[in-house]
């Protein structure tokens, strides 16, 4: 059963009862991201998210992690272009212990010195790990060419000069900024009593003031053609590359059919590139797409990995794909088929109530309101075939793909083939 709250102070509180589940899941979502930053302050959302766990007026960061612990439970946080979250999943008794924990950690976080000196060590770390990960490192630099100059294209992490320069009164500033009720939305799905959801509106009625609604922003975020990027080093066997070309944001009318081509491009294991490409003439071990929707901007992505005797032929299978699908496109059995796929991974999602705990929250974000599951599958449902192959035909294109590539010494020398591949 759904329901939702709006508080006085412009604080939503969404939740999904299942009488079934044997635990609660508590999130707090807060609208703003990378996309709030601006050069001083650049990865200070993050580094905002990793002190709220580095200790309280009521508990050390080893007291958080040990209460929450001692009660079996789960809890996280992670950061987004466009939202911050943090959330717990525990056994429904221990729900309220969950609560007083995050916000805790909202209320009354010190964000000592000692402490943020500390933690610049660990996310100049994880910023060094994500570097030296080669998926990882080329999937970045795609959105840092094709979003260059805006907010999107800024690494979620941060720059590491200016990382090394946040201090407590950044924080704050950002904090006291962007933490406000009117950004907030909280849910709460799985197994709870209204006790809950009553101590939720109580505790942020009486701590976070009544503020004027901030309109949320909706400025389109443009994208840009790069062509090809090339990147060399030591110590790499395989050529990685991030093909791909500008996505739709999940307010677009048109996002649903690119979940579907993109289904039908790479995203399953029937999908055109894994089955020709691995399966038929195993060039890659690991090749598929996925998309990245943000409110008004996206991508959409080929990634993967193949050695450089097989990576020209893989490249030509990629474009000859593409090329297939888009002047031919596609058949009504496997439109039919991935209308399935994508149907029954949206309902499958549905038993589990932290992904619904996700769901909601998400779309709250970005539409202002949680349809249900009923109407998500309906705009899977509502799409014609003929549709489909209208959009495929006017949207993919090879002249809109740009690319990076991360290999050994004398990957360069690919460019070439791009070129030709590419016209």
């Amino acid at each position: 059963m759904y329901n939702e709250r709006i508080l006085d102070n412009n604080l939503k509180i969404l939740s999904y009862k299942i009488d079934s589940s044997f635990t609660t899941n508590i999130g707090i979502f807060i609208k703003s991201g990378t996309k709030n930053e601006i050069n001083i302050n650049y990865g200070c959302a993050h580094f905002l998210e990793h002190m709220l766990f580095k200790g309280t007026k009521k508990r050390t960061a080893k007291d958080i992690a040990e209460e929450i612990d001692g009660i079996g439970g789960i809890i996280n946080a992670y950061t987004t272009h466009e939202f911050t979250a943090f959330y717990t999943k525990t056994l429904k008794e221990e729900a309220i212990t969950a609560l007083d924990v995050l916000f805790d950690m909202l209320t009354n976080s010190l964000f000592d010195g000692d402490e943020i000196e500390k933690e610049k060590k660990v996310i100049l770390e994880e910023i060094n790990m994500y570097e030296d990960d080669p998926n990882s490192f080329i999937q970045e630099e795609f959105s840092k060419n094709i979003f260059k100059d805006t907010e999107l294209g800024y690494s979620i992490l941060g720059d590491k000069k200016l990382i090394k320069k946040i201090n407590k009164n950044i924080l704050l500033e950002y904090f006291n900024t962007h933490y406000r009720p009117e950004n907030m939305v909280i849910t709460v799905t799985g197994n709870f009593n209204d006790g809950l959801i009553n101590l939720i509106e109580k505790l942020f009625t009486d701590n976070f003031l009544i503020r004027e609604a901030n309109a949320i922003e909706n400025k389109l975020t443009p994208s840009h053609n790069f062509g090809v990027k090339i990147f060399e080093r030591d110590n790499i066997n395989q050529i990685y590359f991030a093909i791909g070309m500008e996505g739709l944001g999940k307010t677009n009318p048109d996002y649903n059919k690119l979940v579907l081509l993109n289904n039908i491009l790479g995203g399953s294991s029937s999908s055109h590139l894994f089955q020709e490409i691995r399966e038929k003439r195993s060039l890659c071990y690991d090749i598929g797409s996925f998309t990245t929707a943000y409110r008004n901007a996206g991508e959409l992505l080929i990634s993967g990995g193949a050695n450089m005797e097989n990576f020209e032929l893989a490249l030509e299978g990629i474009f000859s794909i593409i090329n297939n699908i888009s002047t031919n496109g596609i058949s009504e059995e496997e439109f039919h088929r991935t209308k399935k796929q994508i149907k029954s991974q949206t309902l499958m999602s549905f038993e589990n109530p932290q992904n619904i705990m996700f769901k909601m929250a998400t779309d709250y974000i970005y539409n202002d309101s949680f349809k249900g599951i009923e109407v998500m599958v309906d705009l899977i449902e509502n799409i014609t075939y003929g549709e489909l192959l209208e959009f495929i035909q006017i949207y993919l294109k090879k002249d809109k793909l740009n690319a990076c590539f991360l290999g050994p010494k004398g990957t360069k020398k690919i460019v070439s083939k791009w070129e030709e591949l590419h016209g």
